[in-house]
């Protein structure tokens, strides 16, 4: 049997449907999703089981930061507004600490309608925004788009701003970027220097198999003996989804359980003998896991695999293909990696 532990931060996901099909996303999110937006009911149902849980920022429940408190994001929350706005309300009422909501900013094309929206949704009780800058965004949003998103947020929200990654905005800046750029023109302006340029990037979700050409490959085995980083069970920053999947950490297509009975899963804990993947996952036994998948049918890739999460992913994603796996959920998940 395992036990959870309360989670203190995280991510509600109101969708998986996004603008732009980004190829480092961890959640697989694409324009290609249904769009399954959580209803109201759910909403309510999973923000009265993490009040209470969330721990505030170390500056305060009036402030924000990116693993205390609780994040709106998707796919794009910013498609569905209404629901939105909502959602800031119903945490509002239930007194959940330092809210924010994340955003690739495809929304901000003129002044007012930006300027408009985050004063609603300040009224509403969120604290604060994180705005989404890399270059893989980049090829979805303009970047006059996201300038204009953190200048007029800074307006709305003062220090209650984080760009994520400041690192990738001021580049941008001082490259004179306009428009939108596709990644591989973008990687010949900075004469193909490091995609990351020592900043966070996890090669998991969908870049396990969208930037797997920009890095080096090992065997299977090189793997087995290396931990989760992040680890895979934690009490900060984990997600909720719109299904009412409780996933773990950064990720995707994993569910721990059903979060809207967050207070039973916690007490009961989870029966690993019923769920044999996230027996594998949870003593971190890669080789374990992969036996299993072998006796399903699968075959080793040739080429290697970039990282610890490109094995666990691919391995899944067969698994997925071959049976019923209560924890790997959504299903839709594994059609939108690639």
């Amino acid at each position: 049997m395992l036990k959870l532990p309360e989670p203190i931060s995280g991510g509600l996901l109101l969708s998986y449907r996004c603008t732009a099909e980004c190829r480092h996303c961890m959640y697989a999110c694409s324009p290609k999703w249904k769009g399954d937006w959580i209803s109201e009911e759910n909403l309510r149902k999973i923000l009265s089981r993490l009040a209470g849980k969330i721990a505030p920022s170390p500056w305060g429940s009036e402030m924000v930061s990116l693993n205390y408190g609780l994040h709106f994001t998707g796919g794009e929350p910013f498609l569905n507004f209404e629901l939105l706005l909502r959602a800031v309300e119903i945490a509002d009422e239930l007194k959940i600490p330092s809210t924010f909501v994340e955003t690739n900013c495809y929304w901000c094309t003129k002044d007012e309608t930006t300027r408009e929206k985050l004063h609603l949704l300040k009224e509403k009780g969120l604290r604060g925004i994180l705005i989404s800058v890399n270059p893989f965004y980049l090829e979805y949003v303009p970047f006059e788009r996201t300038e204009r998103a953190i200048r007029i947020s800074m307006e709305v929200f003062g220090k209650n701003v984080m760009v994520y990654q400041l690192e990738y905005y001021n580049l941008f800046k001082k490259l004179g970027v306009k428009g939108k750029i596709l990644l591989e023109d973008y990687l010949n302006l900075m004469k193909r220097e490091d995609l990351a340029r020592n900043v966070e990037l996890f090669l998991m979700g969908r870049a396990a198999y969208k930037l797997k050409d920009f890095y080096p490959k090992y065997p299977a085995h090189y793997f087995f003996n290396q931990p989760c980083q992040p680890p895979f069970i934690r009490n900060w920053h984990n997600h909720f989804d719109n299904y009412g999947n409780f996933l773990p950490g950064y990720c995707g297509g994993i569910s721990l359980g059903d979060c809207r009975n967050l207070d039973e899963l916690l007490k009961e804990g989870i029966n690993l003998e019923k769920h044999p993947v996230l027996k594998f996952l949870t003593t971190q036994d890669m080789k374990g896991l992969l036996q299993f998948a072998r006796d399903f049918g699968y075959r080793e890739l040739a080429e290697g695999y970039v990282s610890k999460c490109h094995l666990c992913i691919d391995l899944r994603k067969y698994l997925v293909s071959r049976d019923d796996f209560n924890e790997l959920k959504p299903k839709d998940f594994y059609l939108y990696l690639e």
